[in-house]
């Protein structure tokens, strides 16, 4: 019995990541983390792996829904202040140690990881400001992908994931309705990485689907060589799941 349990705890060891030491601080991750920001459908998984690729990440996050369903209703009240009509400054100010107190359980949860495209830390789930006050180094990725080609790849993903959006009878009962409110999701969410870049512009970084042909943008960004390979396509030609998740 003493055996068997042992070899368990080795088997947890070595499975469950740890998180690096000196990471968390005070319930702020102190080290360089990069963060697929947004919305799904927009070759995040692509650009997850690119980021693996050229070294700048170590290790990425997959899906846990599990963690953001955990922590939904301490974040959906800190996403609601960071949308008042502040900047991050004033926002950090008033609101900065509650947000690292509320969510200091989400912090060690994803504390081992710093690449992030897909929830609960990537895509669209938490506010920028929120999560800039939680990752002071956090760099911050948005693609742009033709709208009509989006709400295309949206509209599939939905309807052939009902058990996760009950509003996917919208795009056969009132299409119009759904796109309106898909294409409003969009702006206000790209409008939320606009006020933070105007505050980090070196820690954020616009790119369109197009640059996904290859890392030229990405390694401009982060200053290391274009590397050779090509660049990973994840689920970007089909809208098949990921282990569960929000797919691109």
């Amino acid at each position: 019995m003493a055996a068997q349990a042992s070899g368990r705890r080795l088997i947890r060891k070595l499975t469950v990541p740890r998180t690096p030491r000196g990471t968390i601080v005070d319930g702020q991750i102190t080290r360089p983390i990069h963060i697929v920001a947004s919305p799904f459908k927009t070759g995040t998984t692509s650009v997850g792996q690119a980021l693996l690729d050229l070294g700048v990440g170590t290790r990425d996050m997959p899906y846990d829904g599990n963690v953001l369903t955990k922590f939904q209703d301490l974040i959906l009240p800190l996403n609601e202040l960071a949308q008042e009509r502040q900047g991050f400054r004033k926002f950090e100010q008033t609101h900065g140690d509650r947000v690292r107190a509320d969510l200091a359980g989400l912090v060690k949860k994803v504390g081992p990881y710093d690449v992030f495209h897909d929830a609960p830390f990537g895509h669209t789930h938490l506010h920028p400001f929120v999560r800039k006050a939680l990752a002071p180094e956090a760099r911050f990725i948005w693609v742009n992908r033709d709208r009509m080609d989006w709400l295309k790849s949206v509209e599939n993903w939905e309807i052939t994931h009902p058990e996760i959006y009950p509003a996917h009878t919208d795009w056969t009962e009132a299409p119009k309705r759904r796109k309106s409110v898909m294409r409003k999701r969009w702006r206000i969410e790209y409008n939320q990485f606009k006020r933070l870049r105007r505050v980090f512009p070196e820690h954020c970084l616009e790119l369109d689907w197009s640059d996904l042909g290859d890392f030229t943008k990405l390694a401009e960004f982060y200053g290391v060589p274009v590397p050779e390979q090509a660049f990973p396509r994840r689920n970007v030609s089909r809208d098949a799941p990921t282990e569960g998740g929000t797919s691109d």
